[in-house]
């Protein structure tokens, strides 16, 4: 665990260099592991919002990279698992809407949920100057946005010790840049001693380096869109038509950062990042039959060598994402696993059988 730091100001004037090697010389083939760490830790920047089974808790945090991140926390009265749901977030997607209800649905399930925005997700007062700015733009990648997440998970543990679960052992969820980051944060998890029982990722995007060859079945794709953004709306009810339109973050530092995020995400380095993940890591990846930037091929080329991940197309496209019917197979999922872990009574990935969690699963259904 990490050192907890209550006394730091997000105002300090320091630069911190995250390519700086680490004392225990943990390095990848292509690229370090950052050595950033939490520098302040803000809790409940907005009103605790209750529910009949628990209540959502924002708070506030800044690295010593100078990245800001909202952090939202759904924690049941009465929690059924130990287990912990992890999520980030996609691309140009705020800690509200799609989010926020994704959060308050598993709460309301009665399993302990957090999810971390992307860089500038949370509007800390940091001194605007050039250099501190050209450094926090340069320094976003895939790679930070992963280790930054252990980190305030680490943090946070610390922080409500009193709890009776942590993010210790954690389930981890990612859509779109969510799981991009994802495949970095089940990379980095022995690094950050975390267990990973199981991932459940969705449409994680760009698994190699876009090329110009690639953009003209790219702007096909665009064209698809519509028809499922027709199709999601259809679904929604009049609750949901109310809750979504706060999803997209369009505020100033979100935009900045979220353009100076987009180099990294055609950069290939989720691919590379999904390269180094245990080759005995159980994980699920949902894609969508018309959606190229997913590329289900490359996926399936990258983890050929990897016997319990499975990659999944199911119909729609990008936008699909948000329909309630994936989140409703990802639920299943996450049950199927916690009927696993309360009959075997061990979260240790190893000993539990993921037949009818990821590796069987639902295919009339789907």
């Amino acid at each position: 665990m990490k050192t907890f730091r209550p006394e730091q100001s997000p105002l300090e004037d320091q630069i911190v260099d995250s390519t700086l090697p680490l004392p225990n010389d943990y390095y990848f083939p292509d690229f370090q592991v950052p050595n950033s760490t939490v520098r302040n830790y803000v809790t409940d920047i907005k009103k605790p919002c209750a529910h009949v089974n628990g209540e959502v808790h924002t708070d506030g945090v800044v690295t010593t990279d100078n990245h800001s991140y909202a952090v939202v926390r759904g924690v049941p009265y009465e929690p059924r698992t130990e287990i912990s749901l992890g999520m980030t977030t996609a691309w140009w997607t705020s800690p509200r809407g799609h989010n926020r209800h994704t959060v308050e649905h598993f709460m309301r399930l009665g399993i302990p949920i957090v999810s971390i925005g992307a860089e500038g997700s949370y509007r800390a007062k940091i001194n605007s100057e050039s250099r501190r700015d050209i450094d926090r733009f340069s320094n976003v990648s895939l790679a930070t946005s992963a280790h930054n997440f252990h980190e305030i998970l680490d943090y946070n543990d610390e922080l409500n010790s009193e709890q009776d679960y942590s993010y210790q052992n954690l389930i981890l969820l990612g859509e779109s840049r969510g799981g991009m980051v994802g495949t970095g944060i089940a990379a980095f998890a022995d690094y950050h001693d975390r267990n990973i029982v199981y991932s459940d990722l969705t449409a994680p995007c760009f698994p190699d380096k876009l090329s110009l060859s690639e953009l003209p079945e790219m702007s096909a794709q665009l064209l698809s869109e519509p028809v499922q953004l027709v199709k999601l709306v259809g679904s929604l009810t009049l609750r949901h038509l109310i809750h979504y339109p706060p999803t997209l973050d369009l505020h100033p530092q979100a935009v900045a950062m979220n353009i100076a995020t987009l180099p990294t995400l055609l950069s290939g380095q989720a691919g590379e990042l999904g390269k180094h993940i245990p080759k005995n890591h159980n994980m699920h990846i949902t894609t969508f039959h018309d959606d190229i930037v997913s590329n289900p091929k490359r996926w399936e080329e990258i983890y050929a060598d990897h016997p319990n991940v499975r990659i999944k197309r199911i119909d729609g496209a990008h936008l699909t994402i948000a329909h309630s019917s994936t989140l409703g197979y990802i639920e299943s999922r996450i049950f199927s696993l916690l009927t696993e872990i309360d009959r075997t009574n061990t979260m240790d990935p190893d000993k539990l059988d993921f037949t009818h969690v990821h590796l069987d699963d639902s295919d009339i259904q789907q």
